[in-house]
């Protein structure tokens, strides 16, 4: 009876440290860290222990070792003999020795059996789901072997590195950051098991995509820029002003390729309330001074040069030195947080949905943007807008009312001009078998 208690005791030393261990790993290390800062005892134990996980983890591993080893040789010690004989006298026909063999390996095996259900699953279940609970019943114990063993971690820890240096293997870059993909992963699994929502996830997605996108794929045309004259009378700004809703405009001498400044709308509301000012107005005069940017930037530099000079626009310049569109804060907020409905734009939403597997789509929406929203493929990395994969596709003008098929997919043009065409009412065909296995084969039809 005494040698089953001192067994059923060592298997209990070994849960203790499991369950110590798991739960201290899955603690809220900020949450420990504000109740030690308010004075909690148990809070700054426990913050001294998982502020050395190198030396609180090798001092859990000691406990389950010694606690697993004397196991072994207890019960080996006690019970093999007694088995060996017991299978003696029952006939077996093997010998003493070979007996007592077998009588250690599955003394072992029925101990391990029980450790492994006793000492290791069922207490770590328990602190996965109460790691809180478990942490504090077992801090106290545990910080008083955390000290009573650092004398035997330090021997150990010597004793690692000197093996390491005869290896010739580097202590400090054994462990690996967690890796972009690992992390994506995570999220991944967060989202299945709902600890993560889907707009969340989504976010967390698009931060790590940020530092790859460039102005080309988030930047306005500027066939879409609604720009003002530098020339123009307060009458024909505010008539721009009225009609396009936005907060800046840029404003240009002589043609769009020469942007000369960026008007605020607050500016100009200044000037309104000014009676002196309306009659000499000059749009000179109020406009800020404009920054350009080339379409090969990286949009997380954009970011940082936007925050730094304190503006909300930027203008994009080609190769050749001309206007080739414009950015703003908001476009690149956007390719984090999704798209962002104001009260000017609500109504002009780039995709919209008007029946099943239907949509009605702006020619200028990123084919990216249709390919993330509509979970559908499109050759993203040949075209960057609809417009530009359409007039591809559709031949010459006029482009009205044309119709093709691009895998499972139906373009109808709804309104176009000679240069551009402006929404199309794209029909996801679930049914329909692709026609054609490569990317970009299609099928027109009058």
């Amino acid at each position: 009876m005494s040698t089953l208690i001192v067994l059923i005791l060592l298997i209990f030393l070994n849960s203790f440290f499991a369950a110590s261990e798991f739960a201290l790993v899955e603690l809220n290390e900020i949450k420990i860290k504000k109740l030690a800062n308010e004075g909690n005892r148990k809070a700054k134990l426990l913050d001294k222990l998982i502020s050395e996980p190198s030396r609180f983890l090798s001092t859990i591993q000691i406990g389950i070792t010694l606690a697993g080893f004397l196991a072994s040789a207890f019960a080996a010690d006690s019970f093999s003999d007694e088995f060996a004989a017991f299978l003696y006298d029952a006939g077996v026909p093997l010998t003493l020795e070979t007996l007592d063999i077998i009588s250690v390996v599955f003394i072992t095996a029925i101990l391990s059996y029980f450790t492994l259900v006793f000492g290791e699953l069922v207490p770590k279940k328990i602190a996965l789901q109460q790691a809180e609970r478990v942490a504090n019943l077992v801090v106290y114990p545990l910080i008083g072997i955390f000290y009573v063993c650092y004398p035997l971690v330090k021997v150990l820890s010597l004793s690692t590195s000197a093996v390491l240096r005869l290896l010739k293997v580097d202590e400090k870059v054994i462990r690996e950051e967690a890796t972009e993909e690992q992390i994506r992963l995570m999220v991944e699994l967060g989202g299945i098991q709902g600890t993560i929502n889907k707009s969340e996830s989504k976010m967390i997605q698009n931060i790590f995509e940020f530092n790859d996108k460039l102005v080309s794929d988030i930047f306005t045309h500027r066939v879409d820029i609604a720009a003002i004259p530098v020339e123009a009378t307060l009458e024909e700004t505010l008539a721009i002003v009225d009609e396009n809703r936005y907060t800046r405009f840029p404003v240009y001498e002589e043609d769009i390729d020469h942007i000369v400044g960026i008007l605020h709308v607050k500016d100009l509301l200044h000037i309104l309330s000014q009676v002196d000012e309306k009659e000499e107005f000059q749009l000179k005069n109020i406009i800020r001074k404009p920054i350009f940017v080339i379409d090969s930037l990286s949009i997380d530099v954009l970011f940082q040069t936007m925050r730094k000079s304190d503006v909300h626009m930027a203008i994009v310049i080609d190769e050749y030195g001309g206007t080739a569109g414009l950015v703003t804060i908001e476009d690149i907020i956007e390719e984090i947080v999704g798209e962002i409905e104001s009260e000017t734009n609500a109504e002009e939403k780039e995709i919209q949905k008007i029946g099943p597997d239907q949509y009605l789509i702006k020619g200028v929406t990123h084919l990216y943007k249709i390919e993330e929203q509509l979970n559908i493929h499109l050759p993203s990395e040949d075209f960057d807008t609809l417009n530009g994969f359409l007039l591809e596709h559709v031949g010459q003008y006029p482009f009205k009312n044309k119709v093709f098929e691009y895998e499972n997919l139906r373009f109808q043009i709804v309104e176009a001009d000679q240069h551009r065409i402006e929404s199309v009412i794209l029909t996801v065909l679930e049914n329909k078998k692709k026609e054609n296995e490569n990317d970009g084969e299609y099928r027109k039809e009058k």
